[in-house]
């Protein structure tokens, strides 16, 4: 397969007019997914995702699965939402409880804590002889299990799971479905990194009377510097030296309606808020689905640091636009 790399490189710098600087508000990880969010005043940036200087901690690095095995033959992935898919042969009960397992860091590395009381350190290192079938999303291959983390977890959610890491056999890549790439990928839902812009935030809780927690979206970056829905209109731009591909919004669902700080459904819903500014659904080219979006998928190509208050600079319009469903009320 060509890399984007290769692919890509005559596109960068073609828009200069179009050229727009953001500045990074806020970084965070989530070294288990669907759990809490670990913050970050710096992180190195991989074409897998984020993770700590040290490289020691790294973004959806763990994943919570079922402890018993599907007709196929493989552990489901769990998150705080149910997941039915009949396609993908994914029937799991979700568990927002997820969200109140806090990741934290201390010298010893990476430690999880529940309800701030109950602690457990990663141990760091896996027996490889603790191999076992995982599917997460379309991912149907092999992972190591990690007992400590999997008998902590089952205890606190007071149900049996195991906690796999991405690690060892594990061979995962980026969707190839919007852009192809060479991206690798641990346990996001399809792309390495999430980057919401904070005043798309910011208009949508206002929407709602209520203060903004762009929390809610799951971010890994947040930007600011960036008009409504302005993050929509790029392809790509640039960050300490490398470039990052834009190929795809980011579908948001019911997720954003848990509290992530109670790990319980909240009365205040962000997506009530995009409808409330008459803000219309994409419409996928991929399937023709009409969905809700929330910032921007991104594919890093290389390595670099980035920190709070760094500059994005988006360097390229879409080449197409994104297509949105008519609406009286026409905001993008």
């Amino acid at each position: 397969m060509a890399s984007c790399v290769d692919k890509c490189t005559s596109l960068v710098y073609t828009s200069v007019e179009n050229m727009l600087e953001a500045k990074i508000r806020d970084i965070q990880i989530q070294p288990l997914k669907g759990a809490g969010s670990l913050k970050l005043k710096v992180a190195r940036m991989t074409m897998a995702g984020l993770e700590t200087l040290s490289g020691r901690i790294k973004d959806h690095s763990l994943v919570v699965v079922t402890s018993e095995k599907d007709s196929e033959g493989y552990h489901n992935f769990l998150t705080q939402r149910t997941q039915v898919d009949p396609e993908k042969h994914l029937y799991v009960p979700g568990d927002p409880r997820l969200a109140l397992i806090k990741p934290g860091m201390d010298v010893h590395g990476l430690y999880f804590s529940y309800r701030e009381r109950f602690t457990v350190h990663d141990p760091g290192i896996d027996s490889r002889l603790r191999v076992i079938p995982v599917q997460v999303w379309e991912y149907r291959g092999e992972a190591r299990e990690v007992p400590p983390l999997s008998d902590w977890v089952s205890r606190v959610l007071q149900r049996e799971v195991k906690v796999a890491r991405t690690a060892g056999p594990w061979n995962r890549m980026a969707r190839q479905n919007f852009m192809e790439n060479d991206n690798p990928l641990r346990a996001q839902d399809g792309y390495p990194v999430h980057a919401v812009a904070w005043k798309d935030a910011q208009a949508i809780f206002a929407a709602l009377n209520e203060e903004t927690d762009p929390s809610r979206f799951r971010y890994q970056v947040l930007l600011e510097g960036l008009g409504f829905r302005e993050i929509h209109n790029f392809a790509r731009g640039t960050i300490n030296g490398i470039r990052v591909e834009q190929p795809k919004p980011c579908d948001r669902c019911e997720v954003t309606a848990i509290n992530q700080e109670t790990g319980e459904l909240s009365k205040i819903k962000p997506l009530a808020g995009l409808v409330k500014l008459g803000a219309r659904r994409w419409i996928r080219q991929d399937n023709g689905k009409k969905v809700q979006i929330m910032g921007e998928n991104w594919l890093p190509q290389g390595v670099t640091t980035i920190g709070i208050g760094d500059t994005f600079t988006f360097t390229d319009l879409k080449e197409e636009p994104l297509q949105f469903e008519e609406s009286k009320n026409r905001i993008n």
